[in-house]
C-alpha cells in the first residue's frame, strides 16, 4: 500500500474518506507568505512529504500552483482534485476549464453538468493527464437563465454551491480511485 501525503490550503475536501481507505500519513496545511520564493517554499515542502515517506501526493484543496522543486521531488507523483471535468479540452489540446474558478466557468459557457477531476500534476495549470472523473453532478436550468439575464450574483453563489456539492460528496472516494489507478500502473510496469 502506497503512503499518501495531503497538501491542502486551509481546508480538504475529503480528507476524512480518503482516510478511512488509503494509508494518510500527513496532511499539510500548506500556505506561502504573501511574497515568499516559491521555489524556496516547495523545496521546503518537499522536504517536510520526504520526512513522511511519502509516495504519493494528494493535493485536496490546495491553491497554489507546484514549482518545479516539488515536481522533481516526486516525480509523477502527485495528483490534483480538481472541480472541473478537465477531459474536455479546447481545440489547442489546453484544459477547457482550468484553475481557481473552473466550476464558474463551466456554468457560465452553458454546460449542463460538472465532475470533479483527479489529474497528474505536471508544470501547465491543470494539463496533465487525466486519472480518474467523478459522477455528473446536473445544473439546475434556471442557473443559465439567470446568466442569461445577467444575474451574475445568484451565477457566482451557485457555481460555489455546485463546487461544495461536489468536493464533499466526491473528493475522498475520487481521490481513492486515482491512487488505486497508479498503484496498478506502478505494479504493471
Amino acid at each position: 500500500m502506497l503512503n499518501v501525503a495531503v497538501l491542502c490550503s486551509k481546508r480538504a475536501p475529503g480528507l476524512a474518506e480518503l482516510r478511512e481507505r488509503a494509508n494518510v500519513v500527513c496532511a499539510l496545511d500548506r500556505v506561502p507568505r504573501r511574497g515568499a520564493d516559491r521555489k524556496a517554499f516547495d523545496a521546503e515542502t518537499a522536504d517536510l512529504l520526504r520526512a513522511y515517506d511519502a509516495d504519493v501526493i494528494i493535493l485536496l484543496g490546495y491553491l497554489f500552483v507546484i514549482t518545479e522543486p516539488l515536481l522533481n521531488a516526486f516525480p509523477d507523483r502527485i495528483l490534483n482534485v480538481h472541480d472541473a471535468d478537465l477531459a474536455l479540452r479546447n481545440p489547442d489540446g489546453s484544459p477547457r476549464y482550468p484553475g481557481l474558478r473552473s466550476t464558474l466557468d463551466a456554468i457560465v459557457a452553458g454546460e449542463r453538468e460538472t465532475r470533479s477531476s483527479v489529474h497528474l500534476v505536471t508544470p501547465e495549470l491543470d494539463g496533465g493527464p487525466v486519472i480518474a472523473r467523478s459522477k455528473a453532478f446536473p445544473i439546475a436550468p434556471f442557473v443559465h437563465e439567470a446568466a442569461a439575464r445577467g444575474e451574475n450574483d445568484i451565477v457566482r453563489a451557485y457555481a460555489y454551491a455546485q463546487r461544495e456539492w461536489m468536493m464533499r460528496s466526491s473528493w475522498g472516494e475520487l481521490a481513492f480511485e486515482a491512487i488505486e489507478r497508479i498503484t496498478v500502473q506502478k505494479a504493471v510496469a
